[in-house]
């Protein structure tokens, strides 16, 4: 039953209609929720920034306050006094000066909203690769599977023709048994690449939900790539990967986070204008019906006033903080120069495996030719009595694992084209996807 079950999952046709590997990496894109992660960010700290310059505005705060006040001062001649207080004011402040704080603040906040959106493609340009190493992986593992079958019955048809000529008392039962275990081995292979084959499209579902097979997709073909030599890749890679334009942008978040981190070492000066109404304060009453009149009058006013706050000593916080930056600073540096070896590795890899399986198709092509008309001669020879079925099946496995190689190279290739797209930050442009 597991047997059939496993089956249905890998011949029964998919409810989708055919795609290309384009069309898979735009839906992708349109519905990971990896993409929708980073948008969200970046509007995040588009919102922020706004934050970040509301300290260029002035502040504007209503106070007011009542309750019962019990004092004894000289205003009412030291005698205790039990009031309702009223305190009443509004005040405008406008900051004139903090260090740098909100200067260097905007900077970085801009810095985040540059970062946050090259993210955004940076999350694009890596899950079209992955999307286009899924779909290639059902496409290899397919074509794999289909030979690891065909191999299956190739040793099918040579084993009941070895049985046959046993069974008469001309062949010999050695043969027969070492074509069996063939049988045997063959067998396995297939049902490895069976199980290859579902495990891919359980990974292309992961990054594509939805009902798949490789008789869905259409096979890609190789365009020209952005340059021929690695130097020249590189330098693209290098003005183009989205990776590092993230590197890039955080450095710049670092940087003026360092500057400003030095804004508590400055005075701070701040314009206040303050309007005030009390009632009842310090013992002193503002009813009418009080028989002393000189003690009706309201407390109120209003000033402007220049307000210059210096810290000199903030337990060494401010200290440690600018420190940290300075880390901060150094780490990201360290991380862009990572993620340019990172990148400048791997173009390498995939362009010497660009290059190598193309040399390596022309050998396995005449591999593949060689042995094919080996085949048909040794089909004759085994009529005239000169080869026997065991050489045939021989020449049969040689071939088929010349088609095995070939898959592998070809898909390889394949692969590695669509990496130094990706690398050189130009698959997205070459597939014509659209990020929104």
């Amino acid at each position: 039953m597991k047997r059939l079950t496993l089956l249905s999952i890998v011949l029964t046709p998919a409810l989708v209609s055919a795609m290309s590997v384009t069309e898979v990496v735009q839906k992708t894109i349109e519905t990971h929720p990896q993409m929708q992660m980073k948008k969200e960010d970046h509007f995040t700290q588009k919102e922020l920034l706004t934050r970040v310059k509301a300290d260029y505005l002035p502040t504007i705060d209503l106070s007011y306050s009542v309750g019962p006040e019990v004092t004894r001062t000289i205003a009412n001649a030291r005698e205790s006094e039990s009031l309702v207080r009223q305190d009443a004011s509004a005040t405008l402040s406008q900051n004139l000066f903090m260090g740098f704080d909100t200067k260097y603040g905007v900077k970085q906040q801009k810095a985040l909203i540059l970062s946050a959106n090259d993210s955004v493609k940076e999350s694009a340009n890596d899950l079209a690769l992955e999307a286009v190493t899924y779909y290639i992986d059902v496409l290899r593992n397919y074509e794999l599977y289909k030979i690891s079958k065909e191999n299956v019955e190739v040793h099918k048809k040579y084993l009941s023709q070895i049985k046959q000529k046993v069974d008469a008392g001309v062949g010999r039962n050695s043969d027969y048994k070492q074509t069996l275990s063939r049988y045997e081995s063959a067998l396995s292979v297939q049902y490895l690449s069976e199980q290859n084959y579902v495990n891919s499209i359980s990974s292309f579902q992961r990054i594509l939900p939805g009902e798949v097979s490789a008789t869905d997709l259409e096979k890609p073909m190789i365009g020209a790539i952005p340059a021929d030599t690695l130097d020249a890749l590189v330098d693209i890679a290098m003005k183009n990967n989205p990776t590092i334009h993230v590197s890039q942008d955080d450095i710049k978040v670092a940087s003026s986070a360092l500057k400003r981190s030095e804004a508590p070492y400055y005075p701070r000066a701040d314009i206040r204008l303050q309007s005030y109404w009390n009632a009842n304060v310090h013992g002193v009453s503002t009813d009418l019906s009080n028989p002393n009149p000189s003690l009706h009058e309201n407390d109120s006013g209003y000033n402007a006033l220049l307000v210059l706050n210096y810290n000199i000593f903030n337990g060494l916080a401010d200290q440690a903080n600018k420190q940290a930056n300075q880390h901060r600073l150094l780490n990201k540096n360290s991380t862009l120069a990572d993620a340019k070896r990172y990148i400048k590795a791997n173009t390498q890899i995939a362009l010497q495996t660009f290059n190598s399986t193309k040399v390596q198709l022309v050998h396995i092509d005449n591999n593949i030719k060689s042995t094919v008309e080996t085949v048909a001669d040794y089909i004759k020879e085994n009529e005239l009595g000169r080869r026997s079925i065991i050489d045939l099946l021989n020449i049969e496995v040689e071939r088929n694992n010349a088609r095995n190689r070939k898959a592998t190279a070809e898909f390889d290739r394949l692969l590695s084209y669509y990496q130094i797209l990706s690398y050189t930050g130009k698959i997205l442009e070459e597939m014509n996807v659209v990020v929104e």
